[in-house]
């Protein structure tokens, strides 16, 4: 187990003051049919299922916790038995619906899948959230920004975004695309440079 303690002084520091994040977006870089010539490992560096199994994301989440946890189909087993083993029971599901059709080995897909699990006992704040949405698509893999506003609306912070694309206010991002307010041993990002941080075992 790991205690992963930021010594940074700005206020975008998860801090023991703040309290550990009860609301999670994960977006994991699956390997999963993303090789080749339009594959995602074009546009960004992809991980192993291994690697994304043993993330400590249970032990950065608060004991009550929403985690949200983007799939797609050759994805969507292996996402829920992931999303279990890091302490978060699979409830529901919403849908992001796209304007444009990608690709697929049988269905030409035009959706992809986000995954709501529960860790301990929280409240979802917001009982009138339909489970689909027609969004445009965007730049390879990036997620329309109305799914945080959707999670701000469902479930309560302090908020963390894992291989985030960008910064969205009121959200703590951790990636290698962005200036990552954490740092998590053993998966390296460059802003981890930026970062005096103080890794012990428990």
């Amino acid at each position: 187990m790991h205690d992963i303690k930021s010594t940074r002084s700005d206020e975008s520091a998860i801090d023991e003051a703040e309290g550990k994040p009860q609301c999670l977006i994960v977006d994991p870089p699956w390997p999963t049919g993303q090789r080749g010539k339009y594959g995602a490992e074009k546009h960004y560096s992809l991980v192993t299922i291994d690697q994304i199994r043993q993330m400590p994301i249970g032990e950065l989440a608060a004991d009550n916790a929403h985690l949200y946890m983007w799939c797609y189909p050759a994805t969507r087993r292996i996402a829920e038995e992931i999303m279990e083993e890091w302490g978060f029971r699979y409830v529901d599901e919403f849908v992001w619906g796209k304007d444009q059709m990608g690709l697929g080995p049988y269905f030409r897909h035009a959706h992809e899948t986000l995954l709501l699990g529960v860790k301990g006992s929280l409240p979802f704040q917001f009982h009138g959230q339909r489970s689909f949405t027609m969004l445009p698509r965007q730049a390879h893999s990036r997620k329309p920004e109305e799914v945080h506003i959707m999670a701000t609306r469902c479930s309560p912070g302090p908020r963390l975004e894992l291989f985030a694309r960008r910064p969205f206010p009121g959200w703590k991002v951790w990636g290698n695309e962005v200036e990552s307010d954490i740092v998590i041993p053993g998966y390296p990002v460059p802003s981890d440079t930026l970062h005096t941080a103080e890794v012990a075992d428990v």
